[in-house]
């Protein structure tokens, strides 16, 4: 079949779509000869080709970005293809195979047999992962332990994490852990033991940072031994920050211990903080220790205050750090001034420290953060904070959402920045909004209406089909998109069976 038929002109003639994506579409679909062996209809050959770019290791690894699109989408049809891919060649894609599923299943836990038999680099990686997302629990990790091939740093997380977990752990398999090889993985074994009231490990890591300071494995040492001491609080790991704080060290390690030492509200960690503030001669460095005052939700000491004065940055932090855990109404005008700055790291730390916040100071904060994006455009800065702010507005305040997103203009930064955040969670209550934006064409702000409307909808227009798949044969979009629109366009084309046979890795 030729794309010149009079066939293939007059579908693409009836999808109203803008020129340049039609030649970029019929360009891609020119390099599609090899796929139309096994596929007859050229625009399934060219998702066939957008999907298999996303499960084979590409050079510029843009097939990482493509399988996280796929997750994005939670679509349990993809199971048995992240269920081949699990045994893959390539660590990355194991390990997106991996998350995948536990996303999938019904209580978001990784399946530890699934992650025992995954190459090592995928396991270990896996393991951290599922870790800090809590996608393993007590008896996955008793599970884990069980097995003999793991690494003395994936072991010691494993451990890590029981404790954490309130379970008991004998110090003695601690100690047994060889570590010999590894300096940085020793010093999270010496801290790991102080918590277990082993502490001589950490003693003599603490002597040899006040005698080498300027050593930069004693710097990483310590370093790595404040990431342990933080999860597991003890009398030892605040002994070892206030060493590092004494010592020469560098000032971005002292900053660390510092903010371990706030975290735990530590006997004079005020003034302590107000010494190293005088300390820091370099505005960024200042900077730096004023935001742990908001990280920890520390009120600033009175001298600090003073210090900071009427700094457009420090003041504002300063402020809003008196109130933000005894009355956080008091802290919003001045996180919202912190917001108007413009400065990155303090955005970024509201936005991750939201779901932590009443709605009455969360919601106008979010709103604010997204009000900025939208009116500093979709190519600023700005914008990745706005689909942030974006998909926590979705999931802290559906209907406020709900709102703005009737109400945005056509087209518009705000409607394409909403779309992008629902394009990172399913959303089907706000279907009947999906379907009233008005589209005409793929423009960008349709083609992300069109994903959204194709993700949570059971059925679509064949208009809307086409549409799918010229979208994922067009080089105009992102990988992200045409992967998705991909996918979505073989589902709604009834051949997902036929599709993911085509793709399905062999097991081993």
């Amino acid at each position: 079949m030729g794309l010149h038929n009079s066939k293939m002109r007059a579908k693409l003639a009836g999808m109203s779509v803008p020129t340049h994506m039609l030649t970029a579409a019929l360009l891609t679909l020119a390099s599609t000869n090899a796929a139309l062996a096994s596929w007859g209809d050229p625009w399934e050959a060219a998702a066939h080709r957008e999907l298999d770019r996303a499960i084979t290791p590409q050079s510029n690894n843009e097939h990482l970005m493509r399988l996280s699109a796929l997750r994005a989408l939670r679509d349990q049809r993809i199971e048995p293809l992240l269920v081949s891919l699990t045994s893959d060649d390539d660590p990355s894609i194991q390990i997106h195979a991996l998350l995948g599923l536990a996303e999938l299943s019904e209580d978001g836990r990784l399946d530890p047999a699934r992650v025992v038999a995954a190459s090592p680099a995928a396991r270990q990686a896996t393991i951290a992962l599922g870790l800090d997302s809590d996608r393993l629990h007590v008896e996955d990790i008793t599970y884990l332990l069980e097995q003999g091939e793991l690494t003395a740093e994936t072991r010691l997380q494993l451990l890590t994490s029981l404790l954490e977990k309130g379970e008991h752990v004998d110090v003695s398999i601690v100690a047994a852990i060889d570590t010999s090889h590894n300096p940085i993985v020793h010093a999270r074994q010496a801290a790991l033991l102080s918590s277990l009231g082993e502490p001589s490990g950490l003693l003599a890591l603490s002597a040899r940072g006040a005698e080498q300071p300027a050593d930069l494995a004693i710097q990483d040492s310590c370093f790595e031994a404040i990431i342990q001491l933080r999860r597991l609080p003890s009398e030892a790991g605040v002994a070892f920050a206030h060493a590092c704080i004494d010592a020469n060290l560098p000032a971005g390690l002292r900053r660390f211990a510092m903010l371990m030492l706030l975290e735990q509200d530590a006997p004079g960690v005020a003034e302590l903080f107000a010494d190293e503030f005088t300390r820091a001669t370099r505005r960024r460095h200042q900077l730096d220790l004023a935001l742990l005052l908001l990280m920890t939700q520390t009120p600033a000491p009175a001298r600090s205050i003073a210090a900071f004065g009427d700094d457009e940055l420090l003041g504002p932090i300063g402020k809003a750090s008196l109130y933000l855990s005894s009355d956080p109404a008091r802290a919003l005008p001045h996180l919202e001034t912190l917001v108007d700055t413009g400065h990155r790291r303090t955005t970024s730390w509201i936005l991750d420290s939201a779901s932590n916040w009443p709605d009455t100071m969360a919601v106008p904060l979010l709103e604010h953060i997204l009000d900025q994006a939208i009116e500093a455009g979709l190519q600023s800065n700005s914008s990745a904070h706005g689909v942030d702010a974006a998909s926590a507005l979705l999931e802290r305040a559906p209907n406020r959402f709900r709102k703005r997103l009737a109400d945005a203009s056509d087209d518009g930064p705000e409607q394409q920045l909403l779309l992008l955040a629902l394009l990172q969670q399913p959303a089907p209550e706000l279907l009947d909004v999906i379907t009233a934006i008005r589209r005409i064409g793929v423009g960008q702000a349709d083609i992300l209406t069109l994903l959204v409307l194709a993700r949570d909808s059971d059925v679509l227009k064949p208009t809307d089909v086409a549409n799918l798949k010229l979208v994922s044969a067009s080089t105009g979009s992102s990988h992200a998109i045409r992967t998705q629109a991909a996918w979505l366009s073989v589902r709604h084309t009834g051949v997902v069976d036929d599709m993911v046979a085509a793709l399905l890795k062999p097991t081993h």
